[in-house]
């Protein structure tokens, strides 16, 4: 049973670009990670923890992962193409320069937040590491975990929460708002 399983309203429909989200490849020949798979199946799009818009394969929807992406990767972009010292702020404290070529935002927070995957290194299992982001602060690229089972988990949780999103954070809701 899935961590996402206990999340599900009743009677709810998950609905999803279920072709795209199983075909789809990375630059690195690799589809989304398991977990994402799960998630998009057992919840479809909606709001985790009360903050988190994670974007699914919804087609030509405007929200759409597809569509979000190309906005979130031409800022990547314009920052590969900044100066040095611009670079090596926006990527304090957990980020490399490599991460920029290679990230793959999924999720985003009204708070500017961005989740994204390093592509370049997923585990034995097909997972790649997720890192969190702050689009307003620079110096705030933090690890957050190796899946988005991981992360969920940390997110909940008083202590792990902080060593995420900073030590401010407070626990998030366990909850799911489907939209």
């Amino acid at each position: 049973m899935s961590i996402f399983t206990g999340l599900q309203r009743p009677q709810f429909q998950a609905y999803y670009d279920e072709v795209f989200l199983i075909e789809h490849r990375f630059k690195n020949g690799m589809g989304f990670p398991p977990s994402y798979i799960d998630y998009v199946k057992t919840l479809g799009y909606g709001r985790l923890c009360g903050l988190w818009n994670i974007h699914i394969p919804l087609g030509d929807h405007p929200d759409s992962w597809l569509h979000r992406y190309h906005n979130w990767r031409a800022w990547f972009d314009d920052l590969l193409e900044s100066e040095e010292v611009l670079q090596e702020a926006a990527l304090e404290p957990d980020g490399f320069p490599e991460l920029l070529e290679h990230a793959v935002p999924f999720a985003s927070s009204e708070g500017n937040d961005l989740l994204i995957w390093d592509i370049q290194s997923p585990d034995e299992r097909g997972e790649f590491p997720i890192y969190a982001l702050n689009l307003r602060k620079w110096g705030n690229f933090r690890y957050a975990a190796p899946d988005l089972y991981s992360l969920f988990e940390a997110l909940v949780d008083e202590e792990r929460v902080k060593s995420v999103l900073g030590t401010e954070c407070t626990p998030f809701p366990y909850t799911f708002e489907p939209f």
